[in-house]
C-alpha cells in the first residue's frame, strides 16, 4: 500500500527566487498535517504541486501512489480540495453545483443526498436554494469543505479552511475532520489561524526560506505536569520519593518532571490520599503548536 502523501526533495523556483529547496514530507492515512509559514513562504506553491496545478523543478511526488502531473482523473476522484478560489458556479444553486461536482467524482446523486442529509443537515447547503452568488463568505466557505468531503476522499488538501467560519460552522468542520481521520483519510490543513492547528492538527510543520520543519510541542509529548493542592501541604518528600525531578513550588502549585507518567502518576495521587492532602487538580502542562509557532516567528521579525 503506497504511502498516502510522499515528497522527496521537491525544489520549486520561480525565474531566480527559489520558493521550495528540498521539501520532504510524508503523511499516513489517519493523520492531519498543519501546514505553516509566514506570507510568501510557498504555502500555496506546496499545494499547488501537489494538486498538479505546478510543476516541480525537481524531486517526486506521490499522492495515494499518483503523481500529481499525470492529471490522472482517478487521482482526482479521491482527492479533497479547499483553495482560496471556491470554483462555483454564481448562478447555479448549491444543489445544482453539488450535481456537478457529484458526477466529477464519480457519484450518483442518490448517494451525494445521503451525504448531505447525513453530514450537513442542519446547514445552508441543505436547508437553502439560493444561487451561491447570493451566499455570504462563511456560507460558501462551507460548500467548499462540504464538496471537499464529498465522497469521503483518501486525501484533503486545504488552504485556509475555516477562515470566516462563525462558531457553530467551526464545530461542525472539526466533526467532519474527525470523522475523514477515522475513515482513514490524510489531511494537509494550511492556515495562518493558529488555534485551528493546534485544535485540529496531529502533526505541524512551518515553512520558511523554501525548507518545510516538523515542529515539536508540548502536548504531543508532555514533559512537565502540575499539582494544584492545599497551600500548607508539603509534597516535596512523596514527589520526590516517585522519582519526580525538577520540583517547583508556589502556593499550593507544584510542578515537576516525570519519566513514567502512566505509573508515576497514580503513584503520586495515592500517596496525596494517604497522606490526607487534597488533590484539586493534576496534570499535564500543555504548551501548543501555536506557541511553538509563535516563537519562530518572533525570532523571524
Amino acid at each position: 500500500m503506497p504511502d498516502t502523501i510522499l515528497l522527496n526533495e521537491v525544489k520549486k523556483t520561480f525565474g531566480n527566487h527559489t520558493v521550495l529547496n528540498g521539501v520532504s514530507l510524508q503523511v499516513d492515512k489517519s493523520v492531519a498535517y498543519g501546514l505553516v509559514g509566514l506570507n510568501g513562504a510557498g504555502k500555496t506553491t506546496l499545494l499547488r504541486l501537489m494538486l498538479g496545478i505546478l510543476k516541480t523543478d525537481s524531486g517526486t511526488i506521490a499522492i495515494n501512489g499518483f503523481n500529481p502531473w499525470n492529471h490522472k482523473v482517478d487521482f482526482y476522484t479521491r482527492l479533497g480540495v479547499v483553495l482560496d478560489h471556491d470554483g462555483f458556479w454564481g448562478n447555479l444553486t448549491i444543489k445544482e453545483n453539488l450535481k456537478i461536482f457529484s458526477a466529477a467524482k464519480k457519484l450518483t446523486w442518490s448517494e451525494t443526498e445521503k451525504y448531505i442529509t447525513q453530514f450537513w443537515s442542519d446547514t445552508v447547503i441543505a436547508t437553502a436554494d439560493k444561487k451561491v452568488k447570493h451566499l455570504s463568505r462563511g456560507q460558501r466557505v462551507q460548500c467548499s469543505l462540504c464538496r471537499a468531503f464529498l465522497g469521503w476522499p483518501d486525501v484533503l488538501l486545504l488552504d485556509e479552511p475555516a477562515v470566516a467560519l462563525d462558531m457553530t460552522a467551526y464545530a461542525h468542520f472539526r466533526m467532519i475532520v474527525k470523522n475523514a481521520k477515522e475513515r482513514g483519510a490524510a489531511l494537509i490543513i494550511s492556515s495562518h489561524q493558529l488555534d485551528t492547528i493546534d485544535d485540529l492538527c496531529d502533526r505541524v510543520g512551518n515553512l520558511s526560506s523554501g525548507i518545510l520543519d516538523d515542529l515539536q510541542c508540548g502536548n504531543r509529548g508532555h514533559v512537565r505536569w502540575l499539582l494544584f493542592t492545599s497551600a500548607i501541604c508539603d509534597c516535596l518528600p512523596l514527589l520526590s520519593e516517585c522519582g519526580c525531578t525538577n520540583i517547583n513550588s508556589s502556593n499550593g502549585r507544584w510542578d515537576f518532571l516525570v519519566n513514567n507518567p502512566q505509573t508515576t502518576i497514580p503513584a503520586i495521587v495515592e500517596k496525596m490520599v494517604r497522606c490526607q492532602y487534597p488533590v484539586f487538580e493534576i496534570r499535564p502542562e500543555t504548551t501548543g503548536f501555536s506557541d511553538t509557532i509563535r516563537s519562530i516567528y518572533t525570532k523571524q521579525n
